[in-house]
């Protein structure tokens, strides 16, 4: 069996642990749910900026296309394709305007020119001097495409479109429809934007982004490819599909926050939302590998597992010290307990505390001297029990020999005598003092009758309690100047041979009390059975006597009827007074 101070440390032990576990996890996701709402807030925060400054782009080329539809240098090739349909020849003087609006702007590769009366050019920003080449025919009519897509009443459009069947990717095109003074259209102009401009607006490489080193802002297409340089991927433009979450739901027209496996394959935390401008429909996402966006809860889970291990330790320092302090009282009691289950009383424990385990070392201590107190006066009744009980066996012989010696003794001797005095008398002397001494043994026997009845009632054993009351009532009435009402009401005769015994002893005695005692006139004595109990009633109308004297404590009489109405397992009562006669109620348990 464990001791209650291993119980003591194991419970106290493991609601510690429990606790501090429970408080330990509660906090780790609760920092874990604070982090990844910053983070989430932050990816977002960088996605919103991305999105303006793409559409702040966007804006800036409609703007570009506009203005450079408004320049003379514009106006006049229109015309000059227009009329002579041929490629016009040019100086850096003729197109000084158009030329360092597009040095300006830094992010065309050409401008391309479609008069209304058929036909397409193209200007080459990359090249030295400026010059236009006549484009192909299956570009001119991929551009004519181009133009009808405007829709009505749309002048300008950024709008991503195949200009070659045998280019893989699609060109980023800004258009807007040209018109002469007379309000009608001269052609359209349209803006071939590079791909690394958008690059170099979306790819931001520093660790200053607020992304850590592996996050990135990256454009996807409607079909799935990217827009923008990887950050993980060379040459990531319209050569990496991909296929996430973050982009089947952006190409929706959804917005939104998830953490899914990217098209590497890793796990990431990504805020996603459409990008859609004019003709332009993207998903633009803003993401972070989750290990290293999970880098700081990883601190802090290490730190709170750390925490929670030296807290751990202290308390059990401090729970092993207070549960020895509070197992230690109740092993003593333990101990002292035993002492008294092996029947040493008087032990006490010193009490230190004053708790309800001081309370309990007290109560211990009250408890062992008044058990060494009653085990004493317990000996002494033993003693003195044992004494009452020889000195009524020694007055019972003392009786005995006065009944043999009083009754017995003279009849005897006095037959002896008469026998003797017949040796040398006559015939006629002899047979009277025969006759005499026949007489004595007569009375001899009627004396032993007697003595035998004293000691065991007459008619006890053969006609049961009430008979022989009966006899010993009439035998009181006959010798005695007292008047005994008996009042039977048994339904059998014999309730076993010790509950017989005793309970015609306990009136013997009662009565026998009375006679030395009480001076009465008149005793009253009710004995019935009711269910399962006999009730024994007498009242006499004597001089009663004080219930706390202490001289009637050394007789015997009392001691005795109690003493068997305890091994009878009943109840004994007794009620006096000085002048108001006594009365005793007795109740046993019959079968």
């Amino acid at each position: 069996m464990s001791s209650i101070y291993r119980k003591l440390v194991v419970y106290f032990l493991a609601l510690n642990l429990f606790a501090i576990g429970a408080v330990g996890i509660y906090s780790y996701y609760k920092e874990k749910e604070a982090l990844l709402s910053r983070i989430f807030d932050q990816l977002i925060s960088v996605r919103q900026e991305k999105k303006t400054q793409i559409a702040a782009f966007f804006n800036q080329r409609l703007k570009d296309v506009e203005n450079i539809s408004r320049l003379r240098d514009v106006h006049k090739l229109f015309t000059k394709f227009s009329v002579h349909h041929k490629l016009p020849l040019l100086s850096q003087d003729n197109i000084t305007d158009l030329t360092d609006y597009l040095d300006n702007a830094g992010c065309y590769r050409r401008l391309i020119m479609l008069p209304d009366k058929g036909g397409a050019y193209s200007l080459n920003t990359g090249k030295r001097p400026y010059e236009f080449y006549k484009l192909s025919a299956a570009t001119t009519k991929a551009l004519d495409k181009f133009g009808k897509s405007f829709g009505h009443g749309k002048i300008s459009l950024v709008k991503e479109w195949q200009l070659n069947p045998l280019q893989k990717r699609p060109a980023l095109l800004v258009g807007r429809k040209v018109y002469n003074n007379a309000e009608n259209i001269s052609g359209l102009l349209v803006l071939e934007i590079r791909p690394e401009t958008i690059n170099s607006v979306m790819f931001e490489n520093s660790p200053n982004s607020g992304l850590g080193k592996t996050g990135e802002v990256y454009l996807v297409g409607n079909d799935k490819l990217m827009r923008s340089n990887s950050k993980f991927l060379k040459n990531a433009i319209f050569k990496t599909k991909v296929n996430t979450l973050g982009v089947l739901q952006a190409l929706k027209g959804e917005s939104g926050t998830a953490q899914y496996r990217d098209y590497r394959g890793v796990s990431v935390l990504s805020a996603y939302c459409p990008l859609t401008f004019s003709a332009i429909h993207w998903a633009i996402l803003a993401e972070i590998d989750t290990k290293d966006a999970m880098i700081p809860i990883y601190s802090i889970r290490d730190n709170i597992i750390y925490l929670s291990l030296l807290i751990a330790l202290i308390s059990a320092a401090i729970i092993t010290f207070l549960s020895r302090k509070i197992s230690e009282p109740i092993k003593k009691l333990k101990e002292e307990t035993t002492q008294i289950a092996a029947g040493e009383y008087g032990n006490t424990i010193a009490v230190e505390a004053r708790d309800e385990i001081g309370e309990l070392t007290r109560a211990f201590n009250e408890m062992s001297l008044k058990l060494k107190t009653q085990s004493d006066k317990l000996e002494e009744e033993k003693k003195w029990r044992l004494r009452s009980v020889l000195d009524a066996q020694e007055k019972e012989r003392q009786r005995f020999s006065r009944e043999l010696h009083d009754g017995l003794g003279p009849l005897l001797l006095t037959g002896k005598m008469k026998i003797e005095s017949t040796r040398h008398a006559n015939k006629e002397t002899m047979e009277k003092t025969m006759e005499e001494v026949m007489a004595l043994f007569s009375d001899t026997m009627q004396e032993i009758r007697n003595i035998s009845n004293n000691m065991m009632p007459s008619g006890l054993k053969e006609f049961g309690l009430t008979v022989a009351l009966q006899n010993f009532c009439g035998q009181v009435e006959d010798n005695y100047p007292l008047k005994v009402r008996l009042m039977l009401d048994l339904k059998r005769e014999h309730y076993g041979k010790i509950v017989d015994i005793y309970l015609f002893r306990i009136a013997q005695e009662a009565i026998n009390n009375v006679l030395k005692h009480a001076e009465a006139s008149q005793v009253h004595l009710t004995i019935e059975e009711i269910g399962n109990q006999l009730f024994f009633t007498m009242i006499d109308d004597g001089k009663g006597f004080n219930p706390d004297n202490p001289d009637l404590h050394k007789g015997n009489g009392l001691l005795n009827m109690k003493e068997r109405v305890n091994l009878l397992s009943g109840f004994f009562a007794l009620s006096t007074a000085p002048g108001k006669g006594t009365k005793i109620d007795i109740e046993i348990p019959i079968q």
